[in-house]
């Protein structure tokens, strides 16, 4: 795995003798609708290379803006041996989001 501080993106390697490697990604953070926005669903996914995974899809409706509410997902990954991929968290809002207190954890479990 590879990170450059600063960034939302992780660089997963498929480094195994097997055909692929396994990943687990966990997200969990705190999100709004900041000040000026609309009041109506907000929605984060975890993504790989840069698609979202819509099985990931964390979705919150706060009753005003600035009210923050956590949410979390995680998801089991496989790269082909050889192969890379990255992965992040990507807002499917239809509008900004604030983000507090965000954790992006990826894990080799095989």
């Amino acid at each position: 795995m590879m990170h450059r501080d600063g960034s939302g993106l992780i660089t997963v390697k498929g480094i195994t003798d097997q055909c692929r490697a396994r990943f687990k990604v966990t997200f969990g953070g705190n999100i709004a609708i900041p000040a000026g926005g609309t009041v109506e669903a907000i929605s984060l996914a975890i993504s790989l290379d840069g698609e979202a995974i819509g099985t990931t899809t964390m979705i919150v409706t706060p009753a005003a803006v600035e009210e923050f509410w956590n949410v979390f997902s995680a998801i089991f990954i496989e790269i082909p041996r050889g192969c890379c991929a990255s992965v992040g968290v990507r807002n499917i809002s239809t509008q900004p989001i604030d983000v507090q207190n965000a954790n992006l954890i990826v894990e080799r479990v095989a």
